[in-house]
């Protein structure tokens, strides 16, 4: 009988975007990390630090990051265990923003978390409309809210739970 794989095993590989833009998924090691990390700083007024990431060099909450033309363009974190999978954070570089990048990414990770789980879960800010609407075009739906999740220049933010049956 085969060993089944460890998620982060298959979370490396190619793809394209629905432009037909060659990428790459290599998982994070650490030499990638500063470049994660300021992509984190870029893309979040209350970014992740960098132990956050450091974390993610082991097995638990794998990081795959997409390149694009040899660049990295952006980075999910995922975790999957006993039947669920959870998306803790994804980012698309600014500048390779509406390219189709988060799509196919967030595909990748989908295909991968199957093999280990029925439902994928993500939070996701209330304000963040493009995400919004990216996650239900994929086919993700709404199963709850957690009031006050997220920090915000004022206050907190309520964050939506998705959720994707695999």
């Amino acid at each position: 009988m085969a060993e089944k794989k460890r998620l982060p095993d298959n979370l490396q590989g190619s793809g394209v975007t629905d432009t037909g833009e060659p990428l790459e998924y290599r998982l994070l090691d650490e030499s990638l990390l500063d470049a994660v990390c300021e992509l984190e700083r870029d893309a979040h007024t209350f970014p992740w630090s960098r132990k956050l990431f450091s974390d993610c060099l082991g097995v638990r909450q794998p990081c795959v990051v997409v390149f694009s033309r040899g660049q990295i363009v952006g980075y999910a974190v995922v975790n999957a265990a006993a039947g669920n999978a959870e998306l803790l954070n994804l980012v698309v570089a600014h500048k390779s923003q509406r390219q189709g990048i988060a799509r196919a990414l967030l595909q990748h990770v989908i295909q991968t978390v199957s093999l280990y789980a029925d439902t994928f879960y993500l939070e996701v800010r209330e304000s963040n409309a493009p995400a919004i609407a990216l996650y239900e075009a994929i086919g993700f739906v709404e199963v709850g809210t957690r009031p006050n999740y997220y920090p915000a220049t004022k206050g907190r933010e309520d964050a939506i739970i998705l959720a994707y049956t695999l």
